[in-house]
């Protein structure tokens, strides 16, 4: 069964929710049997990219209008939700940035089947240590903790490797009329928009896997064949 995730780094529900969707996924008994495909998503493609974000408190000063008061208060109430999932968030040092580079090493990393652990350390690297995620340098560190060699990695930053990737995740999400991250989708079916509790998780992967295999079986018996003469896996043909 297909779960795609809608996510972006800087959205900090998508960290809390990854961490409810991982929680849930070990109560599930038919994990081994779910392909995970993490999709990008820009919240704010505007923003400056190379090393050059600026404190995430100014962020929401000046981009977003908030007042001190409305920002400390949005700050809380984050860093108790975070702090329910397990996540040490330091909000208040952490830096806003272009994540635009960041996509990119997710989607290099998904070319050797580690783009969840590249998430997992992006997260890390600015929610809890507060590091700014476009910087080259600390995508390189993060790609290489994560498994990837340097050399790749840096011909991919050097390059326009996996732009189109990145504008074709979000026009699918606008094409499915998601605008909103995390977006968790199952099968095409159902989704979970937001950092939902872990309960609801555990419930739409069992109604997802339930109706996924009923209609994969169901597809299975609908198979008409007409069979002719041919040439089986061992190389012996029909005569």
């Amino acid at each position: 069964m297909k779960i795609e995730v809608w996510t972006d780094i800087m959205c900090p529900y998508c960290y809390i929710g990854k961490k409810h969707y991982e929680s849930a996924l070990r109560k599930f008994d038919h994990a081994a049997e779910v392909v995970l495909e993490w999709k990008a998503f820009q919240l704010n493609p505007d923003l400056p990219d190379k090393g050059q974000g600026y404190p995430l408190t100014e962020y929401f000063t000046r981009n977003l209008g908030f007042s001190k008061d409305k920002m400390e208060g949005s700050f809380a109430h984050v860093e108790q939700l975070a702090k329910e999932a397990g996540i040490p968030f330091n909000l208040r040092n952490a830096v806003a940035a272009n994540t635009r580079d960041a996509h990119r090493l997710i989607k290099l990393a998904a070319t050797k089947g580690l783009e969840t652990k590249v998430v997992s350390l992006l997260s890390k690297a600015y929610f809890e240590d507060a590091q700014d995620y476009s910087d080259r340098n600390v995508l390189l560190h993060i790609g290489k903790e994560a498994g990837l060699e340097e050399e790749p990695i840096s011909r991919m930053l050097n390059s326009d490797d996996y732009r189109y990737e990145i504008k074709q995740d979000i026009q699918e999400a606008a094409n499915l009329g998601f605008d909103t991250v995390p977006t968790f989708l199952f099968d095409r079916r159902q989704a979970i928009i937001g950092s939902e509790p872990e309960e609801l998780f555990v419930k739409v992967l069992n109604n997802a896997y339930r109706d996924w295999k009923a209609r994969v079986e169901k597809e299975k018996e609908e198979i008409i064949i007409t069979k002719g003469k041919a040439c089986a896996a061992d190389g012996s043909c029909e005569i």
